[in-house]
């Protein structure tokens, strides 16, 4: 099951962890596939204003700065110099986990204007488990994004 976690994580599939019931197709980054010609269980929710700003959490991926750098889920995101408090709250890691075809670890989360961020160095905070790393906020999909591997 590590393996399963491990591998989807590397090619930024969702499962549970990332879509509980306050997340939207517009956070994952599934918005093209819900019709806007037609009516679907869900339609008319979907589109309400208030679940397409654009500072809502979004699916990123994360990768360490150092090599060392932990990532666990659970953890909070925060600006990188701002205070650990919940005021400067930017979001949270869903999964994560080390991965061997990628030799070091990734992890997948919700920052607000997540997409509108990549490149940009979050911290990462686990207060439970005293871990503290700056990561790089990355597009979710971390290996082969094309599918030309899976299509082979």
């Amino acid at each position: 099951m590590e393996a399963l976690n491990v591998l989807r994580i590397e090619k930024g599939f969702i499962t549970h962890a990332e879509i509980h019931g306050r997340v939207t197709a517009f956070d994952i980054g599934m918005d093209r596939m819900v019709s806007k010609a037609k009516d679907c269980l869900g339609w008319a929710s979907s589109w309400r204003p208030g679940l397409l700003e654009e500072d809502r959490e979004q699916l990123v991926g994360l990768r360490p700065v150092a090599r060392t750098g932990q990532l666990t889920a659970g953890a909070h995101l925060y600006g990188r110099d701002d205070a650990a408090t919940r005021v400067n709250g930017q979001g949270y890691v869903t999964s994560a986990g080390w991965s061997p075809t990628l030799d070091g670890p990734l992890a997948l989360g919700f920052l607000k204007r997540g997409r509108a961020r990549h490149g940009e160095v979050v911290r990462l905070v686990d207060a439970m488990r005293s871990v503290e790393t700056l990561c790089e906020v990355c597009d979710p999909v971390f290996l082969d994004p094309e599918g030309g591997r899976m299509r082979g």
